[in-house]
């Protein structure tokens, strides 16, 4: 692997480039060494410049914690914990999936639009695929407000919502994973709802939000789970014919209803840098702690009379 590897490398700009920063770091370390080396001697410039580094290192692993850039850890992800296919109440991993209602114990997403003429300009009849709950829970909060009153313990996630592209890739990348189906083509998404996760802040004045700042930070991420809930059905193969568009996914009303529950994982964004940040502090107090213990011995030997020692 090597020698093939050197054999791809040309001159410009793989040795050019190598050449240049291996006399770059030369030149910017052999002068900082040369300074400091003179000024101060080989043994107490190189503990100097250590310092400063480790100081250095400090403040930037500080600037890298308080705005999550630099090194970082794993982001917060959805993570699937169980997939139900029928009644969500079979649900044996957990115990709050099973309160999840079937599709079709919920209201018709057709009526609904049908009897409200702003969604019926927003979502006419001759589009191609009719709306969703989904969709209609992001147009409407009347809509979704009235979902929600028939769920327990969910909250309808809308179409629109952030939440709704991750964990619609997570329950694909999973779902075609585990072989429950071929490809991502194969199903329809239906609805998806939330539960759990950070209490929401219920007043928006200034004062309000200020103290639900503090109060959601002090709970050092103690909230309850956090969890997703993903409905789908598979769709009736179609033949796409040579030259025209696929046709629209038409819903399997006989086929079961795939639940999949997804759990979301807060990640670590920031522990790498924070780690980071508390290791060279303490280098840095260390070996500041040696320079000033050393300077205070260099001053009483040289206050000292002579013949005092």
């Amino acid at each position: 692997m090597t020698p093939d590897m050197l054999a791809a490398l040309s001159w410009d700009p793989g040795f050019r480039g190598l050449l240049s920063v291996l006399v770059g770091v030369v030149v910017l370390y052999g002068s900082v060494a040369l300074i400091m080396g003179t000024n101060s001697g080989a043994r107490l410039g190189f503990q100097l410049a250590l310092t400063g580094l480790a100081g250095w290192f400090f403040v930037m692993g500080f600037i890298w914690a308080i705005y999550g850039i630099g090194y970082l850890g794993p982001a917060p992800h959805w993570k699937v914990s169980d997939v139900i296919v029928g009644d969500p109440a079979a649900s044996d991993r957990v115990d709050v999936a099973r309160s999840l209602p079937l599709p079709s114990e919920l209201p018709d997403p057709v009526e609904i639009r049908d009897g409200d003429p702003d969604l019926l300009v927003e979502f006419p009849p001759e589009a191609p695929r009719p709306p969703l709950l989904t969709d209609l829970a992001g147009a409407s909060q009347e809509v979704r407000d009235m979902i929600d009153d028939q769920l327990e313990d969910w909250a309808i996630l809308e179409t629109s919502h952030r939440y709704t592209g991750e964990t619609q890739s997570a329950v694909q990348e999973h779902l075609v994973a585990e072989e429950y189906f071929e490809s991502a083509s194969d199903f329809q998404f239906l609805t998806a709802f939330l539960t759990g996760g950070e209490t929401p802040r219920t007043d928006d004045s200034i004062v309000g939000r200020v103290i639900y700042k503090v109060t959601n930070t002090l709970t050092f991420g103690r909230h309850d789970p956090f969890y997703a809930a993903v409905q789908l059905q598979p769709v009736i193969p179609q033949e796409t014919l040579p030259g025209q568009a696929p046709p629209v996914p038409v819903v399997d009303t006989e086929a079961p209803v795939y639940t999949v529950v997804l759990h979301r994982d807060r990640g670590a964004l920031r522990q790498p840098s924070i780690a980071f940040t508390a290791s060279s502090g303490l280098v840095f107090l260390v070996l500041a702690n040696s320079l000033h213990r050393r300077d205070k011995l260099a001053d009483r030997l040289r206050s000292a009379t002579p013949g005092a020692v």
